[in-house]
C-alpha cells in the first residue's frame, strides 16, 4: 500500500512538473526572408493535330430525281399492263423496275467520271507537359536573435509577424 501511494505521488509530482514546463503565447517576430517554394505538376495539354486526307468519290449528281422519274414512269407503265387484282401488283412492280433502272443507266453513266477530294482533318491529341506550380512559401523570421523558418500558404504582408510561441520542458 505504502509502495502504491509512493508511486502515485512520484507520479503526480513528474505529471505537475511536465505541466508547469508547457504553455504558449503570442508574440511578434521580424520577417528576414520570404522565399517561394515550387513544385512540378504532370499536366494534359489538348492539342490538334490537321492533315490532308484523299478520298475517291463518284462523280453522279447526287440527287434522286432520276429514279423519282424512273419509278413515276415505271409505275404508270406496270398500272396499264395490270389488270383486275393484279393492277396494284404491276404498279408497285413497274415502280421499282424504273427506279432501278434509272439509277443502273445513272452508274453506268459516271463510271469514268471519279474525282479525287482533298480535305483536312484535325484531331484533337493530348500530350503531356510539365508545369511548374507555386506550392508554398518558407518563411524566415528572427525572434529573440535566433533565425526561424516554418511553410506557409500566405505570403506575410508586414515585416513584423505576430508569432504563436509555444514552450514545452523536456522531461528528464
Amino acid at each position: 500500500m505504502r509502495a502504491i501511494l509512493k508511486s502515485s505521488l512520484i507520479s503526480l509530482f513528474l505529471l505537475t512538473s511536465q505541466l508547469s514546463f508547457a504553455g504558449s503565447f503570442v508574440d511578434s517576430a521580424t520577417v528576414t526572408s520570404v522565399e517561394k517554394v515550387y513544385k512540378q505538376y504532370r499536366v494534359d495539354e489538348p492539342y490538334q493535330e490537321c492533315y490532308i486526307q484523299e478520298t475517291v468519290q463518284n462523280s453522279g449528281d447526287g440527287s434522286a430525281t432520276n429514279e423519282l422519274f424512273g419509278a413515276v414512269i415505271g409505275g404508270a407503265i406496270g398500272n396499264k399492263l395490270g389488270k383486275g387484282d393484279g393492277n396494284d401488283a404491276m404498279t408497285l412492280f413497274g415502280a421499282l423496275m424504273g427506279a432501278s433502272i434509272a439509277n443502273d443507266a445513272e452508274k453506268k453513266a459516271n463510271t469514268t467520271g471519279k474525282k479525287i477530294i482533298s480535305q483536312e482533318v484535325c484531331e484533337t491529341k493530348v500530350r503531356q507537359v510539365i508545369e511548374k506550380r507555386l506550392s508554398h512559401y518558407l518563411v524566415t523570421v528572427d525572434y529573440d536573435g535566433r533565425d526561424v523558418s516554418f511553410k506557409s500558404n500566405r505570403r506575410p504582408s508586414k515585416d513584423v509577424i505576430k508569432v504563436e510561441v509555444t514552450i514545452e520542458g523536456l522531461g528528464n
